[in-house]
């Protein structure tokens, strides 16, 4: 009887450290792709803020060719769109990829920009401690065409990052993108430029 106790403990035992070989392996395995994550991510970031500094050095630069310009950056080599619509059909291309761009009144970022501009309400308080520059702001066109989801990338004053959010919020309805013929959500990165007298 004894023997067959120390066989079962024995087994156990075993059992025990076939386990914890196949959770340390799992938990390795997850933390590799953790790691691998985190460096597509920081590549990506990266990515961005130098497209926001291109942005931000370039003078002459039109609403769209900045908006172009921060979508490439935000775009993974290699990423497929049609797997990304296929897992998840509510996931918002990037404005560079979409096959039939967002319009807004039925022209462009430009005219987006144009509508910005006469919406803005430059803050008192900004303009009186002469602050100036370019929020760079994010944000989703759905396939209903509302704008939803809008996040400051890069600030340059509470009150002024405050009203670009309102001024962008408050768009009308634009006409969606289109991929493959079917309405998709657009991410867009749009700079709302406040520029004193």
């Amino acid at each position: 009887m004894r023997k067959v106790y120390l066989l079962m403990a024995v087994a156990a035992i075993m059992m025990v450290g076939c386990k914890n070989n196949g959770a340390k392996k799992a938990a390795a395995e997850a933390q590799a792709a953790a790691a691998a994550e985190e460096e597509v991510a920081a590549a990506k970031a990266e990515r961005i803020n130098k497209a926001i500094e291109e942005v931000e050095a370039a003078e002459g630069m039109t609403a769209l060719e900045a908006v172009e310009a921060l979508s490439r950056a935000q775009m993974v080599e290699g990423e497929s769109l049609s797997e990304d619509l296929a897992g998840n059909p509510d996931a918002a291309i990037p404005f560079a990829a979409v096959e039939e761009k967002p319009t807004f009144n039925g022209g462009d970022a430009n005219d987006f920009s144009k509508w910005v501009g006469e919406n803005i309400v430059y803050p008192q308080d900004a303009q009186d401690r002469q602050v100036s520059g370019r929020v760079i702001l994010q944000f989703t066109v759905t396939k209903e065409g509302d704008v939803k989801d809008v996040k400051v990338l890069k600030g340059i004053d509470p009150s002024l990052d405050a009203e670009a959010v309102r001024v962008i919020s408050s768009s009308p309805k634009w006409a969606p993108g289109n991929q493959n013929g079917i309405p998709v959500a657009v991410n867009y990165t749009f700079p709302v430029v406040f520029k004193l007298g």
